[in-house]
């Protein structure tokens, strides 16, 4: 059976937080984000291991005493993107793993994630041929605008989709798909697609949206709190 490995690429800047601190390095809950984000996953026995991609000059790790379990391995490989920094996680943790396990990638800074969301996502995804992610359909209407933010079209909501992590993939096909993507995808996701394949789409949670601005934090501790 193929083992399931977890990527949490960590090395962005979170500028939009406002704050010379990456998000991923806020307090949550007496924890940093990061520490929060990866407990969740560390408890669940279906994740063989997970790796946390880092900028390669932070020092937040060890300035702030960040604990981790066992499973995980902390390793300094950021890149100019997220999709180089998991490319280059990829790389480094290839000699350890099957190529054909899956390989899991989780936002750091999605704190909504649970373990039975996480469960039921792995059991809709390891029999797809494929992989998939976690999203959410559209509840507003979808407008497409041109460069001066004029109304040029409306979408079909109900084939609007809003994508989330985790995203899981073989390690070969996404390795590949990194690899020969032009550009900078912005998700695992797009550049499997852009082999010609069609992941999996397994409905997540209105709670699993990726903390961007410091109201975000807020937003996020009152919805947990609503879920208990």
């Amino acid at each position: 059976m193929q083992k399931i490995h977890l990527i949490i690429p960590a090395a962005g800047e979170s500028s939009r937080m406002g704050s010379a601190t990456p998000k991923q390095f806020s307090n949550f809950h007496g924890k940093t984000i990061l520490e929060f984000v990866e407990s969740i996953f560390s408890n669940l026995a279906s994740i063989s291991s997970i790796t946390i991609a880092l900028n390669k000059n932070q020092k937040f790790i060890e300035n702030l005493g960040c604990q981790f379990s066992q499973k995980t391995s902390l390793i300094n490989c950021g890149g100019s993107s997220r999709s180089e920094t998991v490319l280059n996680a990829l790389e480094i943790i290839e000699e350890n793993i099957d190529t054909k396990d899956w390989i899991m990638v989780h936002d750091a800074a999605r704190l909504g994630i649970n373990e039975s969301l996480i469960n039921n996502f792995i059991r809709e995804v390891v029999s797809d041929k494929v992989g998939g992610i976690l999203a959410i359909p559209a509840l507003d209407t979808v407008k497409r605008v041109n460069e001066k933010k004029q109304i040029i079209g409306t979408e079909q909501r109900d084939e609007i989709w809003l994508a989330q992590t985790p995203q899981m993939f073989k390690f070969d096909l996404l390795k590949d798909a990194l690899k020969s993507f032009k550009g900078n995808p912005t998700d695992e996701s797009e550049a499997i697609e852009a082999l010609g394949h069609s992941p999996k789409v397994v409905k997540g949670n209105l709670v699993n949206f990726k903390i961007t601005y410091p109201e975000d934090l807020m937003r996020v501790e009152k919805l947990i709190k609503g879920s208990d």
